[in-house]
């Protein structure tokens, strides 16, 4: 792998970074924030995508009323979860950071299942290689600020220092994240039937809030069983460390484990004897009801999806065998061309950890080799502050 791989350097790539209380923090990301969301929006609603998507305006009465609902919920939840509502009060105090940008935020993540009726198809995939661990991600993301992509050094005082490569506009933590101890978390969008959203915050509290406290993984499994908090989307969350592998399942106030020493996989499938339950029928397919995107792969059914990873998962025993089998599960499909809208479907990049080297490989399109490599040691002792306070 190393002869056809275009390493680029990590001093290439300087790291958004934010240190401080949560409320620091908050506002720090809100300064980013706000400057990006506009930039997303026009993006967004030039697209043939946007236009495409309009609703009627009782659909869009319906959810502003289910948002209003959700927000209040999460309210309730904000005075039981102090860092949390540090973060985000830390947010509001940027004056730019307007109600409605503020709103999406935190309710687009919640929301994101209803509002796309897609399965996202994110992936994880850990293995053993040698004496190492390794796990990787495919990040699929139907979501118009997903192409902000950025590594995020996050440290709040008295807590450990981690990592974040995930949208800078994402709240929180992130999808993919690794701490100084070399705890890994990624996580993927787990769809389930329910009737009412549960409730309470995003998944991506939860991956923020297991690396900025937890030194392992079984440390970090313990800590999501017994949060004080419910999480108002299903979530499959990859757990990685030196020595063990587990996937964490979590939907409201429910938590299921799977446990391993050799590897994992995780989609957007319930797994756990405790969660299985609510996944979908298993030939259920998810749908805009658009013509066009009615063969394409991604529509295919969760169950399906997992059942075509686990069919490959003795071949996976190296890096270069983990990185074919997340360029065979890639989404780089039709939408684009459908819809015009480049970054805003498909696979938006991958991404790949080796525990023992401490180092990520980052692929903007893994099938074609080249990655951008960052040495972890070197990205979690930057000191530099690039997104500074006004």
């Amino acid at each position: 792998m190393e002869s056809n791989r275009n390493q680029e350097s990590i001093m290439n790539h300087s790291p958004y970074v934010f240190e401080g209380s949560s409320f620091e923090i908050g506002r720090q990301h809100a300064l980013m924030v706000v400057e990006k969301y506009e930039q997303a929006r026009q993006t967004l609603e030039n697209s043939p995508y946007w236009q495409r998507l309009k609703k009627p305006w009782p659909w869009k009465i319906l959810q502003k009323l289910q948002g209003y609902y959700l927000i209040t919920l999460l309210q309730k939840q904000l005075d039981r979860v102090r860092p949390a509502s540090d973060y985000l009060n830390g947010m509001l105090s940027v004056p730019e950071m307007k109600p409605s940008i503020y709103y999406f935020l935190l309710l687009s993540e919640v929301l994101g299942a209803d509002r796309t009726r897609v399965v996202q198809g994110c992936c994880g995939v850990g293995c053993k290689s040698g004496e190492s661990r390794l796990l990787g991600k495919n990040f699929d993301y139907q979501y118009p600020l997903a192409p902000y992509q950025g590594a995020i050094v996050r440290q709040e005082k008295s807590q450990f220092r981690y990592v974040a490569f995930s949208p800078v506009l994402m709240p929180f933590g992130g999808q993919f994240c690794v701490n100084e101890h070399g705890l890994a978390v990624s996580y993927n969008y787990a769809y389930y039937r329910k009737g009412n959203h549960p409730g309470g915050l995003p998944a991506s509290y939860l991956v923020h809030d297991l690396c900025r406290s937890c030194q392992s993984a079984e440390e970090a499994v313990l800590r999501a069983k017994q949060r004080n908090y419910p999480i108002g989307n299903g979530a499959s969350l990859a757990v990685v460390d030196s020595q063990d592998f587990y996937v964490v399942e979590v939907v409201g106030e429910k938590t299921g484990v799977v446990h391993s020493k050799s590897g994992l996989l995780n989609t957007n499938h319930f797994i756990s004897d405790e969660l299985a339950p609510f996944n979908f029928p298993d030939s259920t397919r998810f749908s805009l009801q658009i013509p066009e995107l009615e063969q394409l792969p991604i529509l295919e059914s969760s169950y399906e999806r997992l059942r075509k990873l686990r069919n490959r998962a003795d071949r996976i025993h190296s890096l270069e065998t983990l990185q074919a089998t997340l360029g065979e599960s890639t989404d780089k499909n039709g939408m684009n061309n459908i819809f015009q809208t480049g970054p805003f479907w498909g696979t938006i990049s991958s991404y790949i950890f080796n525990v023992a080297e401490m180092t990520v490989y980052e692929f903007k399109d893994i099938r074609n080799g080249q990655a951008t490599v960052y040495d972890l040691k070197t990205l979690l002792s930057s000191s530099s502050l690039i997104c500074s306070q006004k």
